[in-house]
């Protein structure tokens, strides 16, 4: 498998037919069913920063789940976690924008 260069760390999890969810640590992407046609971004504010040193895109399947990684998954849900606590204290009081 290649090595990747130029692209934001991700964490990505397909959920059979149901549903898929990848993580940035600059955003979130959701989608129902397998087609990633129909997704919703979830901005959390800050700008993509991209991979320089080359990382292995990683895939694992268990049963209808198949998690695909590029970089550490712990770094990149730490750091969208951190990413999330922040937009949502900017947004406490404020109304959310309609979908």
């Amino acid at each position: 498998m290649s090595r990747t260069v130029g692209e934001e760390r991700s964490v990505e999890v397909q959920v059979g037919a149901l549903f898929g969810l990848e993580v940035r640590p600059s955003r979130i992407f959701v989608w129902p069913g397998a087609d990633r046609d129909d997704r919703r971004i979830v901005s959390l504010g800050r700008p993509p920063k991209t991979i320089v040193i080359p990382r292995r895109r990683r895939r694992f399947r268990a049963g209808p789940i198949e998690v695909t990684l590029l970089g550490n998954p712990l770094l990149t849900l730490g750091q969208a976690g951190i990413a999330a606590a922040r937009a949502a204290r900017r947004t406490r009081g404020r109304a959310l924008p309609p979908a």
